[in-house]
């Protein structure tokens, strides 16, 4: 008597309903402890943004000024540096550029209320100014501080250890 050969390889596709409760289960405790962590490092990121765009304006009105053989300023919109700036030149007045208000919950804190860069590339005083970024929404997270040295050359704030310094 022949026995009728049944096709295997077409009963065994798929998945068990154990095999795909144990994959969903290995996934959620993957998510639950990988959320935080990627929730601290987009936090991480919007300060380095934020410092950054800062840094860059200096370094425009910097560079600009001295291309131009021209006093470059560096003003706050409406007087707070939150509203975002403007690169600008003082004789004529002509915008080079402006910058957006920072994200919400972020503030500028500290620092005088504009910059003007020399023809030479040096500020226009010789006062080493800081500028303290917070967000006030995230308790205990690490904010940036950007420091603006006498000569004008901007920069943030490391600790010796080269973590960021916590100025909030």
């Amino acid at each position: 008597m022949k026995l009728i050969a049944i096709n295997t390889a077409r009963y065994t596709r798929g998945f068990t309903l154990i095999e795909l409760i144990i994959t969903i289960l290995v996934v959620s405790i993957l998510m639950t402890i990988a959320i935080p962590s990627f929730q601290n490092t987009i936090q991480q990121n919007r300060f380095s943004t934020q410092s950054n765009e800062l840094i860059g304006a200096l370094n425009l009105a910097r560079s600009e000024a001295i291309r131009r053989g021209e006093s470059v300023t560096v003003t706050p919109n409406g007087g707070s540096w939150t509203n975002g700036w403007v690169v600008a030149t003082t004789a004529p007045v002509t915008t080079l550029r402006s910058f957006p208000a920072l994200a919400t919950n972020f503030t500028y804190a500290g620092g005088p209320t504009s910059y003007t860069y020399l023809p030479s590339g040096f500020k226009d005083n010789t006062n080493v100014d800081l500028y303290s970024l917070c967000n006030s929404s995230v308790t205990g997270e690490t904010g940036r501080q950007v420091r603006i040295s006498a000569s004008g050359r901007p920069r943030i704030v490391l600790n010796v250890d080269g973590t960021y310094f916590n100025p909030c």
